[in-house]
């Protein structure tokens, strides 16, 4: 009796859902998620075919795009040749090969009815490639906030170890460790598979005693949280290390009589005393006679400079997270708890995922060509200049 009905529900989700003509091996569901999940292989409608196919193409344009920008922008300018920059061009480079190699496959599972048609070894050779892309790019962002930790909180170590040749050897580093996590399931452990909700071939997630997806997760979880306390640390010693100003600015006391009190003063030498300012008045300070040679070797500071490259580096590290966060939790739940997972929110997270390519290199081009707002003067400075030049 249960033989027959187990032949009869695999006829027809063969005959509704065509797998006929697919390898056995890449849609090999067990029985759980077939009893549990009997639209775990479906159709989309036209419309959500077109859309999807719509907005993977903006997502593989501007993803080539801003990424082809940033690698040509960092190679093409000296000052851009050190740290962070390095990590930066690793990261672009994840991210577009993920584009160029893995997206149009995934384009053609869609037209295809979100069935994958091309043989066991092409799926698993893909899984692996979209795997070590997208570990690649996690381990890029933690070198990045290592960086950006040394160079604020220790920037004499910085400046002495960040040389060329070490930063090549730490993103080859990086690549190689991601070829070490994401090769293992190469080897038939059941893990690399075609996913129907998300269109492409990448890590089956389910029940942790079926495969080892649970140790990719905890590494790649383990990764992301190191990233964010790094950041967490810097932001911690720089509010530890905060430049204070005074609640009373001490105003210079001017006067164009040298009485400083009365008609032709500016009052300030009693509040000044008043305030406990009482070392006396500032010495007039002597105008370079070479102006325009000063000027042109004047530089940011370097602490200053890093302080808002970290910032830049850190919201594009916000946007990979939460992109990848819910996807990872949805992972989560899948492998500790063999818990179903709608199919429509399976979609919508991993294509959240697929959105990391373009928003993060787009968001770091936007902060690099948003020029910092000048620093405006004291009202009471502005009087005081209009007072002094009306006396004059």
């Amino acid at each position: 009796m249960n033989g027959s009905l187990n032949y009869a529900s695999s006829t027809n989700l063969t005959t509704i859902y065509n797998l006929s003509d697919i390898n056995s091996e890449i849609v090999d569901f067990t029985e759980i998620e077939l009893n549990k999940s009997p639209t775990f292989i479906k159709h989309d409608s036209g419309f959500i075919v077109v859309t999807k196919l719509i907005i993977l193409t903006v997502i593989m344009a501007v993803g080539i795009t801003c990424n082809v920008i940033i690698i040509y922008s960092i190679g093409n300018k000296p000052r851009f040749h050190g740290p962070p920059f390095y990590y930066l061009i690793s990261l672009s480079v994840s991210d577009l090969s993920r584009t160029i190699f893995c997206f149009p496959f995934v384009l053609s599972s869609i037209v295809e009815g979100s069935i994958w048609k091309h043989g066991d070894s092409s799926c698993t050779l893909l899984a692996f490639a979209n795997t070590f892309f997208v570990f690649s790019s996690v381990v890029a962002l933690f070198a990045i906030a290592v960086d950006r930790h040394l160079a604020i909180v220790h920037t004499q170590f910085h400046k002495r170890r960040s040389r060329g040749f070490m930063n090549l050897a730490i993103v080859v580093v990086g690549w190689l460790v991601s070829f070490a996590v994401s090769f293992p399931p190469v080897f038939g452990m059941g893990t690399y598979k075609y996913i129907p909700e998300e269109s492409q071939c990448t890590f089956r997630h389910h029940t942790y005693r079926g495969n080892d997806t649970l140790g990719f997760l905890l590494v790649m979880t383990g990764v992301m949280t190191g990233t964010i306390l790094l950041y967490v640390k810097i932001f911690i010693f720089l509010r530890n290390h905060r430049r204070m100003c005074p609640l009373q600015r001490h105003i210079p006391a001017r006067s164009n009589n040298w009485a400083f009190i009365g008609p032709g003063a500016n009052g300030h030498l009693m509040m000044n005393w008043i305030n406990g300012f009482t070392n006396g008045m500032n010495q007039i300070p002597t105008i370079p006679q070479n102006l325009a040679h000063i000027a042109g070797r004047i530089r940011l500071p370097g602490p200053v400079k890093n302080e808002h490259l970290t910032k830049k580096f850190l919201f594009v590290t916000i946007m990979f997270d939460s992109l990848w966060i819910p996807y990872l939790v949805k992972a989560f739940i899948s492998t500790l708890n063999a818990t179903e997972i709608p199919y429509a929110v399976g979609t919508i997270l991993s294509w959240m995922t697929y959105m990391q390519v373009a928003l993060c290199p787009l968001v770091y081009l936007y902060l690099m060509t948003v020029k910092r707002k000048p620093k405006k003067k004291d009202n009471n400075e502005e009087e005081i200049y209009q007072i002094d030049s009306r006396q004059l």
